[in-house]
């Protein structure tokens, strides 16, 4: 894996959660940023973009489907392949992140491993 493609970008308001994904990622040979907000995650992107960007749906403020939008809105950054993160499997916010752009999501609580195959999954 190329250092550009292990740059993972993960947004989540869960301090617990955030750090658990941080680490997974890390340990799974990436090199994950955390950010507890959607904002600051969208200021992060357009300073330095990453190969891949994991978003929890619901935050306070700017939610993970706004943020969605607007990345996949930015030319910029429409490339960059999106996970969205959920713990309350609605699927009509699933169906809207897969509309808005999403290439997949992951259900909270997820399993270490499998969750470190499902991101090096987005670059094979």
């Amino acid at each position: 894996m190329s250092a550009i493609a292990s740059l993972i970008y993960v947004a989540d308001d869960d301090p617990g959660i955030l750090e658990l994904v941080v680490t997974v990622l890390s340990r799974g040979g990436f090199e994950a940023i955390g950010f507890a907000s959607a904002e600051a995650l969208m200021e992060a992107l357009l300073t330095r973009p990453p190969a891949a960007v994991m978003l929890d749906v619901r935050m306070p403020g700017q939610s993970g489907l706004d943020a969605l939008k607007a990345l996949k809105e930015n030319p910029a950054l429409a490339r960059v392949p999106v996970l969205m993160l959920t713990g309350d499997g609605r699927l009509d916010r699933i169906v809207q992140a897969m509309q808005l752009g999403a290439v997949g999501y992951v259900m909270k609580p997820f399993d270490n491993a499998q969750l470190v195959e499902r991101v090096r999954g987005l670059f094979v």
